[in-house]
């Protein structure tokens, strides 16, 4: 499967050059339905450069006459994946009003995806290329598998499904998986023989485009068909780089974790950190810092020194909009959850990190911000600050009232929980799920096997 984004042009004879012209017009982004700032515009034959302004418009002056090809890219549409667009225009003394597009969401549906129907509203196409995380070549016949979970009404009562799609690798290592939901999380992974890459989630968003470049590996298969209780994977590869503030300051004793192979380390005196034996190929990276939340990043790790991942931590995070489809939608609290996990705000307990606990409460005793005791009256759960009372709860999504709330936590086995989120403060709590002021000392989410996940 090739991914061809630049239509094929017509061999036309130049003029000669010796009178120029001056081409004006506006870069369009199909996707996004508006003008496209910040594109670069250049002519081919002269490799003239122009910017276009916030509304896309764009001027270049002394084009040579005739028959020109110009093209346009941009960073917003790098980040998709998409880039080598380009048109053929003639142009005379004073050419305006040119209009360079990308093709719509549509057009791109129909050359990647010519066996299915027109796309729903929601539909989402995720392409790339899988790679050997050693060699760096493609590889031709890997499997890519996509999955994430829906509700289904029937006769019998509501229905869980849990939907997949797959796609294999042409020749030139590219795949095309069409027809997945653009916001919720998808369990992403690739196999190709005994390589694979790790196991993430990813939302596409608004765009409903995302490109995902898969590195594969043995040494993440091997980790893939190792038992629990097998030593910490390693492997061959080096991860280096910065953990810095919004000013560039460097944030010393901040906490990386590559969630995949379970390794941590810190960053030391100037903000450096480094990661050695690391399993080559996709995996997923934690930065965090106690009063800093967390980000979560998909990095590739291949075999070479190359591997350098820089990364800034904000003091505060302003969560984003998220669209999701009706509260009913099974995999909805996951997207949820994996967008405020990546924005970093809040405190976040991955399950990996749970299920070693022998109980809920002594999982949240690991939870920065939060003081776990035994009492006579069952569990207490207090935050660390003094002077501070009064913390709301919400399970799977709902609030809990009153104080005996917290005591039905110790009745929750830690293999029916998927994640713990804790908001030490009323700013960053999802106002989507606290109805009313949150409470001063911050809310606890608890996300049990009740709740829509994909997992």
């Amino acid at each position: 499967m090739t991914l061809v984004m630049t239509p094929a042009l017509d061999a036309q004879p130049k003029q000669a050059v010796g009178t120029m012209g001056t081409v004006r017009g506006t870069v369009y982004d199909s996707l996004s339905m508006r003008p496209l700032a910040d594109a670069v515009v250049e002519v081919q034959e002269t490799a003239q450069l122009a910017y276009t302004d916030r509304d896309g418009r764009f001027t270049i002056d002394s084009v040579p006459l005739g028959a020109q090809q110009l093209t346009f890219s941009a960073p917003a549409l790098d980040s998709l994946g998409l880039y080598g667009f380009a048109r053929t225009i003639e142009v005379r003394s004073n050419t305006r009003d040119v209009q360079l597009a990308t093709p719509s969401f549509h057009t791109i549906f129909g050359r990647l995806c010519p066996s299915m129907d027109r796309p729903s509203g929601d539909s989402a196409i995720v392409f790339g290329t899988v790679y050997d995380a050693a060699s760096r070549a493609p590889i031709p016949g890997a499997v890519v598998a996509l999955r994430w979970f829906e509700t289904d009404d029937q006769s019998t009562g509501l229905q869980i499904r849990t939907p997949q799609r797959t796609a294999s690798t042409g020749a030139d290592g590219v795949y095309g998986i069409c027809g997945v939901p653009a916001d919720l999380a998808l369990s992403t992974s690739a196999v190709h023989d005994s390589t694979s890459s790790g196991v993430f989630s990813t939302v596409v968003g608004p765009s409903r485009m995302l490109r995902r470049d898969l590195y594969l590996s043995r040494e993440l298969g091997a980790v893939a068909s190792a038992s629990e209780n097998a030593t910490p994977a390693h492997g061959t590869g080096i991860v280096h780089g910065t953990v810095r503030d919004e000013r560039g300051n460097a944030l010393v004793g901040a906490l990386l974790v590559l969630t995949t192979v379970d390794r941590t380390t810190h960053t030391d005196s100037t903000g450096r950190y480094r990661f050695t034996g690391v399993p080559l190929g996709t995996q997923e990276v934690s930065v965090r810092q106690l009063g800093r939340g967390a980000l979560y990043r998909i990095i590739d790790v291949t075999a070479n020194e190359g591997n350098t991942h820089d990364f800034i931590l904000p003091q505060t995070t302003v969560l984003a909009a998220m669209n999701v489809r009706g509260r009913a939608m099974a995999g909805a609290d996951e997207a949820g959850y994996l967008q405020r996990k990546r924005l970093g705000q809040g405190r976040f307990l991955e399950r990996e990190e749970i299920l070693k606990r022998p109980s809920a409460a002594a999982a949240l005793a690991r939870m920065p911000g939060l003081r776990v005791e035994e009492t006579a009256d069952g569990v207490s759960i207090k935050p660390t600050r003094e002077f501070c009372t009064g913390m709301g709860l919400i399970i799977d999504g709902a609030m809990q009232r009153g104080n005996e709330a917290f005591k039905r936590i110790e009745a929750l086995p830690v293999d029916q929980i998927h994640a713990i989120e804790y908001y030490p403060s009323p700013v960053g709590v999802p106002i989507d799920l606290w109805q009313g002021t949150p409470p001063g000392c911050g809310v606890i989410l608890i996300w049990t096997t009740f709740a829509r996940w994909s997992r």
